[in-house]
């Protein structure tokens, strides 16, 4: 800690001479009261990465009255005071830096949502900020229908409306689907689930007179019991699909 107060104040006392010299002030300037100046009292203290900056990179031209405190003064334009800046891929947004960042770093800028009133898809495009990836549902691009502003996790998908086309989603890689153990069927979930959730499904037996043990084999659904009497597993030849009894 007192190391580095020492170099920073090496540091500043350096610039000053050098910027006094440019202005043709007295070497009076850079005496006690330069070694002993506190930038503290100028409402501006020099933390995080302005402690690391050379002076003279903000104090342009020898000029110490009126430098700009304003982060979009130095961090954007192309006026005398510009430095690093916003880049081409980044956030829409306005030129009030500290809103977002610390005087820290550019990096870990956190951002307040509060109050957002434009379309999520504005930044979460996957070039300003990160947004819909390979694996995800087919969708419109308004976000804010499934997902909230505290985390992408969670979302909450309204199928209202839905009738029809399960499979597009459910289909095991963007949405649960069918596992290894159900029945053989065709894609249409819609012909035995409902859109609340996959269980209590009906399953629609009209039109089906033969074939029952291909689902009804005690592994996909129940099928002969122990105690049944020595039969064929041809279950139609006695059953009906109405019911067992």
């Amino acid at each position: 800690m007192w190391r580095t107060t020492v170099n920073l104040r090496m540091r500043w006392m350096g610039a000053v001479a050098c910027l006094a010299a440019c202005l043709g002030l007295t070497s009076a300037a850079t005496g006690d009261d330069l070694e002993n100046f506190d930038h503290w009292s100028t409402g501006f203290p020099l933390n995080g990465a302005h402690a690391r900056t050379a002076c003279e990179d903000c104090h342009r031209g020898g000029l110490f009255e009126g430098t700009p405190r304003d982060c979009a003064i130095c961090h954007g334009g192309s006026g005398l005071f510009a430095r690093s800046k916003k880049t081409a891929n980044h956030v829409p947004s306005s030129n009030r830096c500290d809103d977002c960042h610390t005087r820290v770093s550019w990096r870990n800028a956190r951002f307040d949502h509060m109050g957002v009133a434009e379309p999520c898809i504005a930044c979460h495009s996957g070039v300003w900020a990160s947004g819909k990836n390979a694996r995800h549902l087919p969708t419109s691009n308004r976000c804010e229908d499934c997902h909230m502003a505290i985390t992408w996790r969670n979302a909450r998908f309204d199928h209202v409306g839905i009738s029809s086309g399960c499979f597009t989603c459910h289909n095991r890689l963007q949405a649960p689907g069918k596992n290894s153990r159900h029945l053989p069927t065709s894609d249409r979930c819609e012909d035995c689930h409902n859109t609340v959730n996959f269980r209590a499904a009906v399953f629609d037996h009209v039109g089906i007179q033969s074939g029952c043990i291909s689902c009804h084999n005690n592994v996909l659904v129940a099928g002969k019991h122990p105690g049944h009497i020595p039969a064929p597993d041809t279950c139609e030849l006695c059953h009906n699909t109405s019911s067992w009894k």
